[in-house]
Formats: C-alpha cells, structure tokens, sequence
C-alpha cells in the first residue's frame, strides 16, 4: 500500500482521505487548495478582426496602440508562478468595459480567478487614468483653437465655439450607509455626476468625474478648473455652449427661454444643434463601454479611475477612426420641442449677462 506523508503524519494514498481532512477540521487547520492554472487564450491572436471589435468594441490596432502605451506599467517583473501577460490584462480589462458584466465573468473568460481580475481591471484602469493628460486636453495654441471654432461653425453655423459642456450619470453600487444618500440622483438610483467638455468630432476635451449623483450640473461646473480658466480669460474670443442648467455668462451660452423674433429662434436652433454633440458623444461612449451603461459594483476610487481610462479609450478610438457603435439618430424636432422641459433642471437665472448673447443674435443671426 502507498504511503503519502503530510505535516502531520503518514497516511495511506488509497484510504479515504476525508477523515484525515475531517480530523484536521477539529483542529481548526486550514487545507490549502491546489493551485489550479486555467488555459489562457490569447484572443489577439484567435480573433479575426471583425469577431475582435464585437468582443472588445475596439480594433486590433488599436489595442496594439494602448498595450504600447500602458505595458511597462502593467507588466510584472518575473514570469514566475504563471504571471498574467499585459496584453492578457488589457483585453481582460477592455472585456469587462465592453460587457458591463461581473468581475467573475471577465475572469473566467480570461482563465483568471476572480480575485485577479479585480486587481487588474484596478492596476490597468489606474494605469490608463495616468494618459489624461496627453488624450483629454484642451487647446493650446490658436490653429487648435481656431481648428475647433471652423468645425463647430460646420454643424450649424455657430460663432466661436469650442467646446460642448454637459453632464451625465454613471450607475454605481451604494457607496456607502453613511453618504451613499449624496450619491443618488433625482431619478433615484446611486451615481456619479459626470461633467465633460467635447469638441466636434465627439471628443472628451475635459472631464470631471467626483461629483455624486445629488450635485446640481450647474454646481459641478462652477467648482471646476474649467470654469476658472474661462474666467481667467485663457480662450479669448471663444464660447462654450450648455443647456439651460447653466447660469449664462460671457463665455457660457445657453438657449433662450422664450424665443420672440424670428433671429431668437435661429439662435436657439443653431445652439442646440451644435451643443447635440455632447449628448451624441455620451450615447456613442456609452455604447462602446457598457460598464457605464449598466453600473459599476467597484469602490469608488477604482469607478472614478474606470470611467476616467473608459474616456480616454473613447477618445484613442476616435483618433483612430474606429468604427462607432450603431447610432441612433436623434430628431432635432423633438429635441427643440422638449428642450426646457425637464423641471428637474432648473432654468438659471440670466441676470445681466445677456450682453454677448444679445450682441451674437443682432449681428450673426439677424442677418441670416
């Protein structure tokens, strides 16, 4: 008879191990499991290119593009003990932004525990977060300026705009019982308020994702570096455009009320047509990354840095012309017609700074 011998005797290979692990379950021992190392496909290699951008929403080259940008902060030191490759780790990652699904899933489908797939989803998320400020940036020098103020006049023939600003919910896990009441929105679910500045071709310009869900749109902005630079005057002779949730000011326009000349409701229309981009940049966004769809059951520095790397992803897909989840398209009929419906955002008070509004209606929309 074989004899195998363990720490704490001999005991027979072909007898019922169980009573040797019941006995040590009196003392209160812990059996280590076998280590079990699952078959790690590499789908890079596996897919073709269209069955790929189903299964991770980007194309091959461009993941080619991020694993470059990302793979020495991924990357582990040794191979030992069957480390996970970075390209493993960023598809596992892009799997879970593109599914929406439970960490569980992500990891199964990438022949990793659970418990990894947490800690990479993490460390890749963190890892993208650092490229903010090479992929969401706002102009610097007048040709970028003027680049954004020729493109936004395209879409319909608004002056000196650079950037579309508004904001929408991401879906989260309750954060907590002592604050997670900060963090549920007016339609009743726990986010978090995200702000963000897009240029024409559906481009995050800026992004501010730390406001819970029960911060006013307005308030979000007021408290952001953005505002200050407008202030400060860094973009000269340029305007961003926003719904009637923001207070109007000499760099912030927003849509007139009650519209009663016939230059008024140009003015309106073109404003709301251009300042569609953002809500077209969050649906597109949205599409390709799920997880900000569906919620996120993540802590919440980790949500933070994952709908920050989801932001950056979104726009390195667009520099790279990646072909954009199907589109719905929007009726500008009903978006003029229910424009200052929603009582939820109250309209702000206009105050004295109709100045540059009034003087933009009389000399470009008067003449139309």
């Amino acid at each position: 008879m074989n004899r195998v011998f363990h720490n704490y005797g001999l005991i027979d290979q072909e007898s019922d191990t169980s009573d040797f692990e019941n006995e040590m379950a009196e003392f209160n021992v812990a059996i280590r499991k076998e280590k079990i190392f699952r078959e790690r496909k590499n789908y890079f290699e596996l897919l073709d290119e269209v069955e790929f951008q189903k299964q991770f929403c980007l194309k091959k080259q461009t993941v080619k593009i991020i694993l470059e940008e990302l793979q020495d902060q991924i990357k582990y030191p040794t191979n030992r003990n069957n480390a996970i490759s970075p390209m493993t780790q960023l598809l596992l990652t892009l799997r879970f932004f593109a599914t929406g699904n439970f960490l569980i899933t992500a990891g199964d489908f990438s022949g990793v525990s659970v418990a990894d797939a947490g800690q990479i989803v993490k460390q890749v998320s963190y890892a993208l977060a650092t490229k903010s400020d090479k992929y969401i940036k706002m102009p610097k020098t007048t040709a970028e300026i003027m680049e954004l103020k020729v493109k936004f006049y395209g879409l319909a023939r608004f002056p000196k705009v650079i950037g579309a600003i508004d904001c929408t919910h991401i879906k989260l896990q309750s954060p907590s019982r002592e604050y997670g009441e900060q963090y549920r929105n007016r339609k009743g679910y726990f986010s978090l308020n995200l702000q963000a500045l897009v240029n024409a071709n559906l481009e995050f310009l800026d992004v501010v994702a730390r406001w819970p869900g029960s911060a006013h749109d307005s308030n979000v902005f007021a408290n952001s570096r953005l505002r200050a630079r407008m202030e400060l005057h860094e973009f000269k002779d340029c305007v961003i455009l926003g719904d009637a949730g923001y207070a109007l000011s000499h760099y912030l326009l927003t849509p007139i009320a009650n519209p009663a000349t016939k230059a008024e409701r140009l003015y309106n229309e073109s404003q709301i047509r251009t300042r569609n981009v953002v809500e077209r940049t969050f649906g597109v966004w949205k599409r390709r990354f799920p997880v900000l769809f569906f919620g996120l059951r993540l802590k919440m520095e980790t949500s933070m840095a994952v709908i920050q790397s989801c932001a950056i992803l979104h726009n390195i897909a667009r520099l790279a012309n990646d072909p954009q989840p199907p589109d719905e398209v929007e009726n500008i009929t009903d978006l003029l017609t229910n424009e200052l419906v929603d009582i939820e955002d109250a309209i702000q008070p206009e105050h004295n700074n109709c100045g540059l509004r009034n003087a933009l209606i009389a000399e470009h929309f008067g003449l139309m």
